[in-house]
């Protein structure tokens, strides 16, 4: 494709995206200054059409990008987008600089997603089976309860009040057992080394009263990935009439309960190399999210993050949102790795 046709391919894309209205060429003419004829401009729209970028709106003699176009247009947003810094602040300062759960982080990314963009915002959290282990501390709160938060590679994963008659003293000792033990070990399986290979000179019981008390800290979905979504009804009401969003809701609703298929589609889209992907409309493999678009991005550790929006949303914006969120959130984890590997 010659310059000149990807440009007017371009300037219908983006009037498309606007104003929600089909583009003639009279419209390109008149709105985008091109120093040619109108009928140059129906010639270039006509192989446009014939290659399956664009096609004829119903409601008018216009024309409106197809899948292809769209594609087209990603594709070339990918090479200029940069976040406006207003946005950007507000990134900043929602992060903040304190240390935080990982769940609390990765709720208020998909948070920040969705009010950022105005459509769904999700995060797929990391394998925290396949993190490492880092610490945990034990504290007496009552007779009968103790506080343990357990730290991995990622920062803190869980902390909880727990069940036990075990003194503070008993406390330390097995925290301090599980520090000098199982560093480095991958979470999903600590406890089988714990038992397999005891510390010299630790009588099997208090391996026991060890592995007990992690076996009640470990989150219980510890070798599931979570999935955080937010912003649905902002999708809904972008995308369909009153009447039509009462049943999308139902079929996206349907869908995103069943996490196994959303997380199934967002793993189909992931880029090996880790690089920001999008599938459009058509292109996607499961039907209920033929409607939308799915930009993602991949964040490290098995984890990944993005918008799903209408096929006609503002590519720019989300693209640009998507990677810099993505790229915060990556930071965020390896100064949390750091951090946790110089404690």
């Amino acid at each position: 494709m010659d310059a000149r046709k990807r440009l007017i391919l371009k300037e219908i894309v983006d009037h498309y995206i606007r104003t929600g209205k089909a583009v003639s060429s009279q419209t390109i003419l008149e709105k985008y200054g091109l120093s040619v004829s109108s009928a140059t401009i129906r010639n270039e729209m006509k192989y446009l059409e014939k290659h399956g970028y664009i096609t004829k709106s119903w409601s008018s003699s216009g024309r409106i990008p197809t899948a292809k176009g769209y594609r087209f247009f990603v594709d070339w947003l990918l090479e200029l987008s940069e976040l406006a810094r207003k946005e950007q602040h507000a990134i900043l300062e929602a992060y903040g600089f304190q240390r935080q759960r990982l769940d609390e982080l990765l709720k208020q990314t998909a948070f920040l997603l969705a009010s950022l963009t105005g459509h769904l915002g999700f995060v797929l959290a990391p394998r925290l089976d396949q993190t490492e282990f880092e610490s945990v501390t034990l504290v007496k709160l009552t007779p009968d309860h103790a506080l343990a938060v357990i730290i991995s590679n990622l920062g803190i994963i869980e902390s909880r009040v727990i069940p036990t008659t075990l003194p503070q003293e008993q406390l330390e000792k097995i925290a301090a057992l599980l520090n000098r033990t199982l560093r480095g070990q991958q979470l999903g399986l600590i406890c089988e080394q714990l038992q397999a290979s005891p510390a010299e000179g630790w009588a099997d019981p208090v391996t026991q009263d060890a592995c007990l008390i992690l076996q009640q800290l470990l989150p219980p979905h510890v070798s599931k990935q979570q999935l955080y979504t937010e912003g649905l009804l902002h999708l809904l009401q972008t995308v369909f009439t009153w009447d039509e969003a009462i049943e999308e809701a139902r079929k996206l609703l349907t869908l995103l309960e069943d996490e196994s298929r959303f997380i199934q589609a967002i793993r189909q889209a992931r880029s090996a190399s880790g690089e920001l992907t999008t599938v459009i409309g058509e292109e996607h493999t499961v039907r209920e999210l033929r409607p939308y678009s799915l930009i993602s991005l991949h964040y490290g550790y098995d984890g990944v993050l993005g918008v799903l929006g209408p096929v006609r949303m503002d590519y720019s914006k989300v693209v640009s949102t998507t990677q810099y969120i993505g790229n915060r959130l990556r930071a965020i984890l390896t100064v949390s790795k750091a951090a946790a590997l110089q404690g």
